[in-house]
């Protein structure tokens, strides 16, 4: 059987540009404080991802075969009965995305929206959600090495390197399930969309006051704190902890 063209080229861009922005976002929340102006790279990556994810689901619906949610919604027994038959490696194998993938990759782009809401709303002044975030961010940590480790162990129990196919979108297919061709255009028109996103969002932050306006809706949100803002916040909840201090030794 020969190797033909499954996954197009706005698929495989996806792919690759979300799982360098994940980790680059990952990466600098927790190796820098939130008062450091690198901080506001993470949450600028977090924003670039939600747009891929947007732009994906819109692929989801007008894309190539393999690329159309359709094609990789599976219900509860067949995802079942292929984690069961993928231990023994004896997994049907698809042309797209398997039962398994297909339960990660909804997951995953959810989990994307949500980190990504939360944190828009953490920014917007909302630090009670400060910890759903942090929450959020690790489910997604958990749900990427899941689908890291099903990638493994497919590769080993079936002998298909689907990894190389995300590389050169092919597989191992009968004609009839090949996709004609891997859409150059639109994957450039994908590129184009998120290098004008990320230029605008970089122009619209002001690393002296940490202040991003978003752009197209016009929002302004806050990146981070400055060090002189972290210290007056750290002074008032000083000053406050003193006050009940003071206040619970009157009482007695």
């Amino acid at each position: 059987m020969n190797r033909l063209l499954v996954w197009d080229l706005p698929v495989r861009l996806f792919h690759l540009l979300l799982g360098l922005t994940f980790l680059g976002a990952f990466t600098i929340a927790n190796a820098v404080d939130d008062d450091s102006v690198m901080y506001a790279a993470h949450m600028l990556l977090g924003l670039v991802m939600v747009f891929m994810v947007v732009l994906r689901i819109v692929w989801g619906f007008v894309g190539t075969r393999h690329a159309r949610f359709a094609d990789f919604v599976f219900g509860p027994r067949a995802v079942l009965g292929y984690f069961r038959a993928a231990l023994t490696g004896k997994a049907e194998r698809h042309a797209g995305h398997n039962p398994g993938s297909s339960v990660a990759i909804f997951g995953m782009l959810a989990l994307v929206l949500a980190v990504g809401v939360s944190g828009i709303l953490v920014a917007d002044g909302n630090r009670g959600l400060k910890d759903v975030h942090g929450l959020l961010s690790w489910g997604l940590v958990i749900a990427v090495g899941a689908h890291l480790l099903g990638v493994l162990l497919h590769t080993i129990k079936q002998r298909d390197n689907i990894t190389r196919s995300m590389i050169d979108g092919r597989k191992e297919v009968e004609p009839a399930l090949a996709i004609p061709h891997a859409h150059p255009i639109v994957g450039l028109v994908f590129l184009t969309l998120v290098g004008l996103w990320s230029w605008r969002l970089v122009a619209g932050f002001d690393p002296a006051t940490r202040n991003l306006t978003v752009p197209v809706i016009g929002a302004t949100l806050k990146l981070g704190d400055t060090e002189d803002e972290k210290a007056e916040r750290r002074s008032k909840r000083d000053r406050l902890r003193a006050e009940d201090r003071a206040r619970e030794h009157d009482d007695d």
